[in-house]
C-alpha cells in the first residue's frame, strides 16, 4: 500500500510540474508546394498578447517575447490579432494602440499585424483608426518566392466570416500564389477550436461559412493558416489542412496545462522544409 501511493504522489508532482514547467512541444513540419525554388529565411509569429482589462498595460510577458523575437534572426513577425483590450470608445483604443506601439516599436524588423475582435468591437470607427494605423484590414505579400495572405474574420457586422469583397479578393489572390513554393494564410479565429473540439467551428458564424473557407483553403493547396483567438498552443492536421493555433502572447491563458502557456513562434522556412517551434517565455528568463 505504501509503495502504491509513493507511485501515486510521484505521478502527481510530475503532472503539477509539468503544469508549472511545461515542455516544449514538438516543432510542426511543413512539406513544400511544386513552385518555385525559395531561400532559406525566419519569420516569426504571436497572437493574442492584449491586456486584461481596458485600463490595463500591455503584458510583461510580451515584452519579453518582443526582446526575444529581436535576438532570434527572424525576418519579420506577424501578429495574430488582439494586441489591446479594445473598446467600443475610439479614444480609449486610441490610448492602448499608443502603448502597443511602443512595445513593438523596439523591433528592428518589419511588424504584419492581423485584425483581432478586441480590436474591432464591432465598431466602425474602430476599423477605420485600424487602417490608419496599419493600413489595410486584409492584404497579402510575397517574401522570398513564399506568399502570405492576412485576412479579417472581425469586419463590423459580418464578424466570423470571410464574404463579399474580401472573399472575392481572396479568391484572386489564391489564384496569384498558385506558383510559390510556399502559402501561409493568417487570420484571427481559428478555422477549427481547439476548446470546443464538440463544436469545432465555434468562432464563426456558421458552419457553412467555416466549411466555404476550408474548402477553398484545401483547394488551392494552403501551406498552413495560422491563428491565434484561443489562449494556447496547438498544432493540428483536418483532412491534409494544417492549423496551427498561437494565441499565448500575454492574454490569459485558455485550456492550461495542455497547450496554455505564453509563447511565440519560429517558422524557419526552407526549400525543402519549413518548421514551426513554439518558443516559451516566462518573465524573468
Amino acid at each position: 500500500m505504501n509503495r502504491y501511493w509513493c507511485i501515486l504522489t510521484l505521478f502527481s508532482f510530475c503532472l503539477f510540474t509539468r503544469a508549472l514547467y511545461p515542455s516544449p512541444p514538438l516543432p510542426t513540419v511543413i512539406e513544400p508546394r511544386k513552385g518555385i525554388h525559395v531561400e532559406s529565411f525566419t519569420f516569426g509569429v504571436v497572437g493574442d498578447s492584449r491586456p486584461t482589462g481596458v485600463s490595463g498595460k500591455q503584458p510583461e510577458v510580451f515584452k519579453k517575447i518582443i526582446e526575444k523575437i529581436d535576438i532570434s534572426g527572424a525576418d519579420f513577425l506577424i501578429h495574430l490579432g488582439d494586441n489591446i483590450y479594445g473598446s467600443k470608445d475610439v479614444n480609449a483604443v486610441k490610448r492602448q494602440y499608443a502603448e502597443y506601439r511602443e512595445v513593438i516599436g523596439k523591433l528592428k524588423v518589419p511588424v504584419h499585424v492581423t485584425v483581432g475582435n478586441h480590436e474591432i468591437n464591432g465598431v466602425r470607427e474602430n476599423e477605420n483608426l485600424h487602417r490608419e494605423l496599419f493600413g489595410p484590414l486584409y492584404y497579402s505579400f510575397v517574401y522570398l518566392n513564399c506568399f502570405f495572405i492576412v485576412i479579417d474574420t472581425e469586419i463590423a457586422g459580418s464578424e466570423g466570416a470571410v464574404k463579399g469583397e474580401q472573399l472575392s479578393w481572396l479568391r484572386g489572390e489564391l489564384e496569384k500564389a498558385r506558383g510559390y513554393r510556399y502559402l501561409f494564410v493568417f487570420l484571427h479565429r481559428p478555422l477549427f477550436s481547439v476548446l470546443s473540439p464538440g463544436k469545432n467551428y465555434a468562432h464563426f458564424s456558421s458552419r457553412e461559412e467555416r466549411d466555404s473557407l476550408t474548402s477553398l483553403f484545401r483547394e488551392y493547396r494552403v501551406s498552413a493558416i495560422f491563428a491565434g483567438h484561443e489562449h494556447l498552443y496547438d498544432s493540428s492536421l483536418h483532412d491534409g489542412l494544417r492549423q496551427v493555433v498561437s494565441g499565448g502572447g500575454g492574454g490569459p491563458l485558455h485550456a492550461y496545462p495542455v497547450g496554455g502557456f505564453h509563447h511565440f513562434l519560429l517558422v524557419e522556412v526552407t526549400d525543402r522544409k519549413a518548421t514551426v517551434r513554439p518558443v516559451i517565455v516566462t518573465v524573468g528568463k
